[in-house]
């Protein structure tokens, strides 16, 4: 039955989306893809677990894993949590997790971005139709973005495991407000851009644990080669492992997928 579209329809109700994706995803080998892939939903639930916030994962709407990365929808209450303790603790699981992927596989590579939006999505328990709509579109731009992708380039891969990008609406709403425990100068604002599909928007960057690389393009390297015409930069990933002192720590208990086991150490 074709619908109606002459009046005026509700609308979809207001939802924080949390979307992320993996950083250089397709650079791992191929036999590894799907196992990457299996472990996404694994650890964005050990980090919730991680910092009490089981039942936002646990009544996340209209969850999907678009292969190399994840969406769900959350009550728009829940929007400062998943800034804060959320992506710190996704950083802390990752970090954890990586000398164990190494140690499997010096191949193996896990760092993500993630975005956060929000905005009418609908949410009837139908899974052709919910969440499609411009939020989630524009929350899968903000995550795909240059600005978002030279910072990660940016970092050293075996430290800064987390880059997150907010839409303009949550940082005022959210940050701004004073919602969440993270200041607002702790976010740096970009026009987020992906030029081939003709998006640009006012949004913020949070990277929980940030690091630097010597030569690494950053967002005015960037900016520089545009203005100059030259090719864009591309994200990279390094080979070196630097884990410190945490390379002993581990997940109390419970197994990934692949037969990776953790025990605290």
């Amino acid at each position: 039955m074709i619908p109606d579209m002459t009046g005026s329809h509700p609308l979809p109700p207001y939802r924080g989306l949390l979307a992320v994706d993996l950083v250089r995803y397709r650079d791992n080998r191929d036999r590894l893809l799907p196992e990457l892939s299996a472990l996404i939903p694994e650890v964005l639930d050990r980090a919730f677990s991680r910092c009490g916030l089981d039942y936002i994962w646990k009544d996340r709407r209209f969850p999907d894993l678009p292969g190399d990365g994840y969406v769900f929808g959350t009550p728009t209450e829940h929007l400062p949590y998943l800034i804060h303790p959320f992506l710190d603790a996704l950083q802390n699981v990752l970090w954890e997790l990586s000398p164990m992927l190494r140690a499997r596989d010096r191949a193996w590579s896990m760092r993500m971005r993630v975005g956060i939006n929000v905005g009418p999505a609908p949410d009837q328990g139908d899974p052709l139709r919910d969440r499609k709509g411009t939020a989630t579109v524009e929350t899968f731009r903000l995550l795909d973005s240059d600005e978002l992708r030279d910072t990660m380039a940016g970092t050293e891969p075996d430290v800064t495991l987390v880059g997150a990008i907010l839409s303009e609406r949550v940082f005022q709403d959210v940050v701004t407000g004073g919602h969440t425990a993270i200041h607002d100068s702790e976010f740096r604002h970009v026009v987020a851009e992906v030029p081939k599909k003709e998006f640009a928007r006012h949004a913020w960057i949070y990277v929980p644990r940030p690091s630097f690389r010597d030569g690494a393009p950053g967002p005015e390297h960037r900016t520089e080669k545009k203005a100059a015409g030259g090719p864009q930069e591309q994200d990279t990933t390094g080979t070196t492992a630097i884990y410190h002192d945490r390379v002993g720590q581990a997940f109390h208990g419970g197994t990934f997928n692949g037969g990776i086991t953790f025990t605290e150490s």
